[in-house]
């Protein structure tokens, strides 16, 4: 992992924007754009699944203990009917549930209600519980003022995207998320001591359908004001830095 220091160096380097710099940031952006489709249709899936084979299953095995009882109330078997509506009672916690996990996948309410660092607290009890053979290192050195309102979506979901690779293709044993104020300005790092990758040849070769975190989470901070930089070598794990100037953001 390179070290804090050349990570807040060469994301506070990018600040300085030329005319060129402007331009070629336009030209990505632009690119980035036409990715965007893609990555809502993934999003779309993801979640037409959940809704049909996890919830949709629930409320077809509940239509089914409504139904069984009432055949035993008109049978007049009351004890078989009691017992029919408990098992009912337990498939429909259940279904809450999952409508509960879905809505905090698509937007934590905790976001709203209570801020960027109690959902963050809140991602990682459930991150830990999850994943306990992956160490987490936390230093979340911020107060909730810092944070302007339209960056703290942009933000989580930086970080579950990128927790979220790291699980599914780092083969990491540790990740590391820093998140603070320096200056007039935030600072997010993300990285890992997982595999990493060939920088040259994900860009070259990922496809629009592979690689759509990666993307999503440098549109996201692209276009909420950030300065993004991804890092990575074979063998030397992951980093991602995003900088973000303060006093103006969109939400992403």
């Amino acid at each position: 992992m390179r070290s804090e220091k050349d990570q807040i160096e060469t994301c506070t380097s990018k600040c300085g924007v030329t005319t060129a710099d402007w331009c070629a940031s336009q030209d990505e952006l632009q690119r980035l754009s036409a990715q965007l489709l893609e990555i809502q249709e993934s999003e779309r899936q993801r979640i037409a699944i959940d809704l049909h084979d996890v919830l949709g299953q629930s409320l077809t095995m509940i239509k089914l203990g409504v139904e069984e009882s009432l055949h035993l109330l008109v049978a007049k078997d009351t004890g078989g009917a009691i017992e029919s509506l408990q098992r009912l009672k337990l498939k429909a916690k259940d279904a809450c549930n999952e409508v509960r996990r879905v809505a905090m996948d698509l937007r934590p309410s905790t976001l709203d209600d209570l801020g960027i660092l109690a959902t963050l607290s809140w991602f990682f009890r459930e991150f830990g519980a999850a994943c306990q053979d992956m160490k987490v290192e936390r230093e979340i050195s911020i107060e909730e003022g810092h944070v302007p309102i339209p960056l703290k979506i942009t933000i989580f979901r930086i970080i579950q995207e990128a927790t979220s690779n790291v699980v599914k293709h780092a083969n990491a044993g540790c990740i590391r998320v820093c998140l603070k104020k320096i200056g007039n300005a935030l600072y997010l790092l993300i990285e890992d001591d997982g595999d990493g990758f060939d920088l040259a040849e994900m860009a070259n070769f990922c496809p629009l359908n592979k690689g759509l975190g990666l993307m999503s989470m440098k549109e996201r901070a692209k276009l909420s004001g950030g300065h993004y930089e991804l890092a990575s070598a074979p063998g030397a794990g992951t980093s991602i830095c995003v900088l973000w100037p303060l006093g103006g953001a969109a939400t992403v």
